[in-house]
């Protein structure tokens, strides 16, 4: 990589950012406010865990069937005890129901979340930071505090998952990406190692349209199927070599 290379200063957002405790930000710098941490780890380990075992429950017994494909190669990625670059996963947004997770609070990921759905309260706001969701203002732009903020996750190595649809789609035909997911790749010090994800049959178990909104149903097929690692750590290095540029196709 070339050590000379430094991120852009950010941009200013395209609307007001307030973002909520345990969030907040200082100088455009969104920090994360703890507290006590060794028991704020504590509680976030157990938000996660258990959040992974009701998920894995479910999953399990309650729907018809559930088969994952190619999960070996993400599997080898996370776990590999001599990684220094972190994850990006990227996925299609069909419901908000999760996918395996690990009990592992590092290895877990940080995602981005809406925050006029995950953040409307203080126990909400509460409970999805303890589980790793970082608070995102739809239409404030891909150099708002929470994209600054997941930016620094990947600098550390860790996992982050992004939705570029950036809203739950509940067809057969993608949305357009948002450039979030740009600006995470170009912008990495040490670039991610991409995975993409696609995934169905959860439309079918919190279908947007019911009486319940927040009772699923039982019984539904679900399909996960995880793509081969994509490493674009050369095109990156021949762009900030100025080998390259954005408009060059691959």
């Amino acid at each position: 990589m070339n050590k000379n290379f430094k991120m852009k200063e950010p941009y200013s957002t395209f609307k007001p950012v307030e973002v909520p405790l345990p969030y907040y930000v200082d100088h455009g710098k969104m920090i994360l406010k703890t507290g006590t941490k060794p028991l704020w780890n504590f509680a976030s380990w157990c938000i996660i865990t258990s959040t992974v075992l009701v998920s894995k429950f479910f999953l399990k017994f309650c729907t018809s069937s559930y088969n994952v494909y190619n999960q070996e190669p993400f599997i080898k990625t996370l776990m590999d005890p001599n990684r220094t670059r972190p994850i990006l996963t990227v996925a299609n947004h069909l419901s908000t129901i999760p996918f395996k997770n690990f009990l592992s609070r590092h290895r877990t990921r940080w995602t981005l979340g809406a925050q006029e759905i995950c953040f409307t309260t203080p126990k909400l706001s509460n409970f999805f930071a303890l589980g790793q969701v970082i608070p995102t203002i739809r239409g404030a732009g891909i150099y708002q505090p929470a994209m600054n903020f997941a930016l620094e996750r990947l600098n550390e190595g860790r996992w982050i998952h992004i939705f570029p649809e950036a809203k739950i789609n509940q067809t057969t035909e993608l949305i357009y990406f948002k450039w979030g997911i740009g600006r995470l790749i170009m912008e990495s010090i040490n670039p991610p190692i991409v995975i993409p994800i696609w995934h169905k049959g959860f439309e079918k178990v919190m279908p947007k349209e019911r009486d319940h909104t927040w009772i699923p149903l039982f019984g539904k097929n679900i399909v996960i199927v995880y793509g081969d690692p994509i490493d674009f750590k050369d095109i990156l290095i021949n762009y900030r070599a100025g080998k390259t540029d954005e408009a060059t196709n691959y």
